[in-house]
C-alpha cells in the first residue's frame, strides 16, 4: 500500500473515531493548544510527505516556515504554525491526524490528550488520571499505524529539522 492510500483509509477510519467522540471533544479551528508545545514525533515517510506539502506553497508560507524552523526549539511550536493554522494541515503527520481521542495504546494503557488538563478533550469524563468512558479500542500511535512500512523509525520533527 502506498503512504497516500494508507492515510486516505486512516482519515476515513479516524472521522468515525471523531464523531463517536465528539461530545468529549473541545477542538475547534484556531485552537492550536496541541501545536504550540510538543515533540511531534514522525517518521522519515511522514517528513517526506510533509515536504511534498511544502513545495506545493506560495513563497510566502515557505519563508514563514524557514523562519519557523530557524527559531525551533525542542518541545517548542511547531513550525508549520503561522496564526494558529497549520500551513500544512493536509500533508500533516498521524500524530496531529489522531490528536484530541482517547485510545488504547501498547500495555492497554490509555493516552489522552494532554488538553484534558486545561479543561478541553474529555476533562468531563476524566478524573484523577483515569477516563470513565470507553476509548477508543485500536492503538493509534504512529509505530503500531506505520508497521506495515518497512524501517519505519520514528524521530522527533526537531531533531530532523535541526540536522
Amino acid at each position: 500500500m502506498n503512504y497516500v492510500n494508507f492515510l486516505k483509509e486512516l482519515d476515513q477510519c479516524l472521522e468515525k473515531y471523531f464523531q463517536e467522540h465528539k461530545e468529549y471533544l473541545y477542538c475547534r479551528e484556531k485552537c492550536s493548544a496541541c501545536c504550540e508545545k510538543g515533540d511531534y514525533p514522525l517518521s522519515q515517510i511522514e517528513l517526506e510527505y510533509l515536504m511534498q506539502g511544502y513545495i506545493t506553497l506560495p513563497s510566502k508560507s515557505k519563508i514563514i516556515i524557514q523562519n519557523n524552523i530557524k527559531n525551533m526549539e525542542k518541545g517548542g511550536k511547531c513550525p508549520f504554525l503561522f496564526e494558529k493554522k497549520c500551513l500544512l494541515y493536509k500533508y500533516r503527520p498521524i500524530i496531529c491526524r489522531v490528536h484530541g481521542l482517547a485510545y488504547l495504546c501498547k500495555d492497554n494503557l490509555v493516552k489522552v490528550p494532554f488538553c484534558v488538563h486545561d479543561g478541553k478533550n474529555y476533562n468531563s469524563v476524566y478524573k484523577n488520571g483515569e477516563i470513565t468512558i470507553n476509548p477508543i479500542k485500536k492503538n493509534l500511535d504512529t509505530p503500531n499505524l506505520l508497521k506495515e512500512f518497512d524501517n519505519i523509525i520514528i524521530k522527533n520533527l526537531y531533531d530532523y529539522l535541526k540536522q
